[in-house]
């Protein structure tokens, strides 16, 4: 998370398996004109594997095809969308990935059969595409953080869901509308919309979904080809929440020799909660939202009755803020340091 308090954070170098609703389908034959379309939706930033592990998977597929089924045919025909033609970055860690130019952009791209979208910055344009295509019966993918895009567009609301462990506490927050679903590799939300935990996942699903059209014995053989050996795509079981790193940060500072402010910040993965206390007003866990823009951190304190704010700079090490706290109309100097940490 790319603000104030978590640039601090960045110096400091779950429960029993739930199974997600599943929509079976009967498995089905290579479409009329011989091939399913599927496209990857990219954008800078895209993650690699997330384009990688899926495209393999249904680049490999092979069915039978004529009357003594001795003839193989690839049925999938893949290809990259982006926002324009104009070459990409993927992800590179700390310097620019692999440069690639999408095969076609919003304006003229085929509409696919099967659509996937995988980690990456987004564009303009993209979720209006996606709404378009979903308002055609047309399946859309997620593969990790990708499920963000998804509930951007309303796609995933008053359904079930899932996104890389790391970022679960911030998907809850941002999307309480979709049930999210916890270890496990993907989720059938329903018949047309799929969602995909991190990374590797990306390749169980797209198992998943071939073996949803042409069955577990087609699926199997390209998971041979392929020397994939993860079982996912059959077990759906994903991994374990609690073995995302937890991090606590405290805050504190003085609204007048009486009264103080303490903040609680508590990141899991990279999903950071903060809740706060001050307590001469009695004022307990509540929570609190941030938000940034250029170098000034504004916090607003959702303290029933009588909201309040914060709005201050960072120290050049990051370890304080000084600005104001406005509630009730009236203003105070307050300087937040940071106190002790600890990490699990």
């Amino acid at each position: 998370m790319k603000t104030l308090l978590a640039a601090a954070l960045a110096a400091i170098v779950c429960l029993p398996a739930i199974s997600a609703t599943t929509v079976s389908a009967p498995a089905a034959s290579v479409p009329r004109d011989g091939m399913i379309k599927v496209a990857f939706m990219v954008s800078d930033d895209a993650n690699v594997i997330d384009i990688g592990g899926p495209w393999e998977v249904f680049q490999d597929t092979m069915v039978s095809s004529g009357k003594d089924g001795k003839h193989k045919v690839m049925p999938y025909e893949l290809y990259t969308i982006g926002p324009s033609h104009k070459p990409l970055h993927t992800e590179g860690g700390n310097r620019p990935g692999m440069t690639f130019t999408p095969d076609y952009s919003y304006d003229d791209a085929p509409m696919p059969d099967i659509i996937v979208v995988g980690a990456q910055s987004g564009a303009p344009g993209l979720g209006a595409w996606l709404q378009k295509a979903h308002a055609q019966g047309k399946t859309i993918v997620s593969i990790c953080t990708g499920a963000f895009l998804l509930g951007e567009t309303g796609l995933l609301k008053g359904k079930q869901a899932t996104t890389h462990h790391w970022y679960f506490g911030d998907f809850a927050r941002q999307f309480p509308d979709t049930k999210l679903v916890r270890e496990v590799r993907y989720v059938d939300a329903d018949p047309i919309t799929f969602t995909a935990g991190g990374l590797s996942s990306g390749v169980d699903l797209a198992l998943h979904l071939v073996a949803h059209r042409f069955g577990d014995a087609t699926a199997q053989q390209t998971a041979d080809y392929i020397e994939y050996q993860g079982t996912g795509w059959k077990t759906n079981q994903g991994i374990a929440a609690a073995t995302a790193p937890v991090t606590h940060v405290h805050w504190s500072g003085q609204l007048t020799s009486q009264s103080s402010v303490v903040l609680h910040q508590i990141t899991t993965g990279w999903s950071t909660a903060i809740t706060a206390e001050i307590p001469a007003e009695k004022v307990a866990s509540v929570p609190v939202t941030e938000t940034s823009t250029d170098d000034r951190t504004t916090l607003l304190f959702a303290i029933p009755g009588h909201p309040a704010t914060f709005t201050g700079k960072a120290s050049a090490d990051g370890h304080s803020m000084t600005g104001t706290f406005v509630q009730n109309g009236t203003s105070y100097p307050l300087t937040l340091r940071q106190g002790s940490d600890a990490a699990e």
